[in-house]
């Protein structure tokens, strides 16, 4: 794996989804396991899959594409619309600087 590519989520859910419901099944919502369900197959070789042929008439090269999952939970499949998320909420930004200050407030408020 490439410096700077993620690594799969479907690999590591395929790899310990077992034991994780195994160990974690009743507190496990039903939600979750097809979430489990959906991303496993997320870009995978034996998943489902778009045929991708080259449109010069004189190649007639044909790919098998992974569809992947779509899922709204999935870094692969979000991460375009994540990004474009934070751009357009850190242009809303005031051009002034910023400071996190988190404190408690008594329950009674």
């Amino acid at each position: 794996m490439g410096r700077g590519q993620m690594i799969l989520l479907s690999s590591i859910i395929n790899e310990f989804r077992d034991r994780f419901l195994d160990r974690y099944e009743n507190s496990v919502l039903p939600s979750h396991t097809k979430a489990l369900q959906t991303m496993a197959q997320c870009r995978q070789e034996y998943g489902p899959h778009m045929l991708a042929k080259c449109t010069d008439h004189n190649c007639g090269k044909q790919v098998y594409i992974p569809h992947s999952c779509g899922h709204r939970n999935c870094p692969h499949c979000q991460n375009h619309e994540n990004r474009q998320w934070i751009e357009n909420q850190l242009s809303k930004r005031l051009p002034a600087q910023y400071y996190l200050i988190t404190f408690t407030l008594p329950k009674q408020l």
